[in-house]
């Protein structure tokens, strides 16, 4: 079955974790480690990011989701983003996909 995963600091990961995705506490020196973990799984649909590792991060985002048909990955802000969000994360996902959900 195909997952979600939230990857970021503990605050959002454990706010995702209440809402029953699954999610790895990182930093910006483990955060490819766990991208590439994830990635090796093989069942995730998306993998949401925070803003703060998705920065370090952005070239191999890039080619994941220009050549990959999964996962899709996508950059949300952290709960310690001071741009915080702007919406919920369906509409993150929307504007990736580029669809209305």
């Amino acid at each position: 079955m195909d997952q979600i995963y939230i990857i970021g600091d503990i605050h959002t990961v454990s706010a995702f974790r209440l809402s029953g995705l699954t999610g790895i506490v990182s930093s910006r020196e483990k955060a490819e480690t766990d991208l590439e973990a994830i990635m090796q799984k093989g069942n995730a649909a998306i993998v949401a990011i925070t803003n703060d590792l998705a920065d370090h991060l952005s070239d191999r985002i890039k080619t994941i989701n220009l050549d990959l048909s999964a996962p899709l990955i996508i950059a949300i802000p952290g709960i310690d983003d001071p741009s915080g969000f702007r919406w919920s994360v369906m509409s993150y996902i929307s504007e990736a996909l580029g669809i209305s959900l």
